[in-house]
C-alpha cells in the first residue's frame, strides 16, 4: 500500500489471524451472474448457466477489515477520496481490450480484484470481515478458503477468495 496511508505495513498468517477478535454474523449473498441462462439468451456470457437461483445466506466468521487496517496503521480520519483495493488469486476472465499494464498486456499480472470505500472499510457499522468460517466450518475451496472477503449489501462477486 502506500506508505503515506499504511504506515505499518505487516504480514499476518492464518495462526495470528485465528487468534484476533473475531466477528460472527450471516450474510446473504447474491451471485453477480444471477439470471446468466436469460442473458445468455441474448448474449453468450462466461461463468456457470444461473437461473435465478444463484443466492445463499451462511454464518460467516473472521476479522473485521477495520482491525487489519488499524494495525497497519491506517488513519481511521482520513479518508475521503481512498479506497481499499483487494486482489484475489483467480485469475480474471474475459480478459479483452487494451488491458491495464502498458507493458504487459493482461499477462500474469491481472487477477480477479475490487475496491470500496475507505470509509466504508472503516465504519464498524459495515461489519466488512476477512472471513475463514462459514457455518462453523472451514472455507471450502470453492468458497475462497482459505478467507474471503464479506461486505455485507454487495453483490457477491466483489467478494474476493484468497
Amino acid at each position: 500500500g502506500d506508505p503515506k496511508l499504511v504506515k505499518k505495513p505487516y504480514n499476518i498468517g492464518m495462526d495470528e489471524l485465528v487468534k484476533m477478535t473475531p466477528r460472527e454474523l450471516p450474510v446473504t449473498l447474491v451471485c453477480a451472474g444471477n439470471r446468466r441462462k436469460e442473458q445468455n439468451m441474448i448474449r453468450q456470457t462466461i461463468g456457470f448457466n444461473w437461473g435465478p437461483s444463484g443466492v445463499s445466506t451462511n454464518v460467516w466468521k473472521g476479522v473485521m477489515l477495520r482491525d487489519l487496517l488499524l494495525k497497519a496503521g491506517v488513519s481511521p480520519t482520513d479518508m475521503s477520496d481512498k479506497h481499499v483495493e483487494f486482489i484475489g488469486v483467480e485469475d480474471l476472465p474475459n480478459k479483452v481490450g487494451p488491458g491495464p499494464f502498458k507493458d504487459e498486456p493482461w499477462g500474469k499480472l491481472v487477477k480477479y480484484g475490487t475496491s470500496i470505500p475507505l470509509s466504508r472499510a472503516m465504519n464498524p457499522a459495515y461489519d466488512v470481515l476477512i472471513a475463514y468460517q462459514a457455518n462453523g466450518d472451514v472455507l471450502q475451496p470453492d468458497h475462497g478458503f482459505p478467507v474471503r472477503l464479506i461486505i455485507p449489501g454487495y453483490i457477491g462477486g466483489r467478494m474476493i477468495k484468497w
